[in-house]
């Protein structure tokens, strides 16, 4: 009887063998096409990213209620959403202040609000004017210097004296 037993045996482990290495091929094809889709998707995040791009054009403080006005101009190759969820900070050498988005910003909140020129959408279209009211809780002194940080990670900075 012992002759019988034998290639049942080697029959079980070879079963056992296909299977293990058919797991093992399906843990590693799954872990591929995941990572292959989290590489996708922040390739094209990044891609997005560097198509938004604003720039500074002109900024003054109005002196009766003392928040500065900025106007940005999107250049980039793509409009911009979200702008609200931007971080917007404004200061000079010594005093910095992060400044909350609402949609109605005044004198002394320390709040800052936006309002599209060209085409009022709630879209930041190419080549579309913006105008940012900024309004520190404090006043600030020049040289002013104003950070902006776009949801999507884009930076704009530049500085003015009023």
């Amino acid at each position: 009887m012992r002759g019988v037993s034998t290639p049942i045996a080697e029959a079980i482990l070879v079963i056992a063998a296909v299977t293990a290495t058919m797991i093992v091929a399906s843990a590693i094809l799954y872990n591929a096409s995941y990572l292959g889709g989290r590489i996708a998707s922040a390739s094209a995040a990044a891609a997005r990213g560097l198509s938004e791009r604003a720039v500074f054009v002109y900024g003054f403080v109005n002196e009766s209620d003392g928040c500065h006005y900025l106007f940005l101009k999107n250049v980039g190759e793509a409009p911009i959403a979200g702008v609200e969820d931007a971080t917007l900070i404004l200061g000079n050498g010594s005093e910095t202040f992060l400044l909350e988005y609402m949609d109605y910003c005044s004198q002394g909140l320390g709040c800052w609000s936006y309002r599209e020129i060209e085409n009022p959408n709630g879209v930041w279209e190419q080549r579309e004017t913006l105008e940012v009211k900024a309004c520190p809780p404090l006043g600030v002194e020049p040289p002013y210097r104003v950070v902006m940080v776009l949801p999507s990670g884009s930076r704009l900075e530049a500085g003015y004296t009023g």
